[in-house]
């Protein structure tokens, strides 16, 4: 079994976009060997001033940006749809 995918959440806290973003996720990964990791923008100053006020920004593992400020359900779907037709991730 290959290991899980993984996707970053870099948001903030009591950010309601982040927040909604991060609930809009749950239902589209589950069932994926998807591993969802929010990261707190404002924990770092280098973060802090590379998403500003960019947040919620979503990243697949390859640097990707998938979402920035509103989630578009289509555009991860695709993604995933892309793992499951991966052989690297179905040998």
């Amino acid at each position: 079994m290959s290991a899980p995918r993984m996707l970053t959440l870099f948001g903030r806290e009591r950010c309601h976009l982040c927040e909604e973003m991060f609930e809009d996720l749950q239902p589209l990964l589950r069932g994926h060997d998807v591993r969802l990791e929010e990261v707190d923008v404002d924990s770092t100053p280098a973060l802090r001033d590379r998403y500003g006020l960019r947040v919620p920004v979503l990243v697949c593992a390859d640097g990707e940006v998938l979402a920035e400020g509103r989630l578009d359900p289509a555009i991860v779907q695709r993604w995933l749809d892309g793992l499951a037709s991966d052989p690297a991730v179905h040998p």
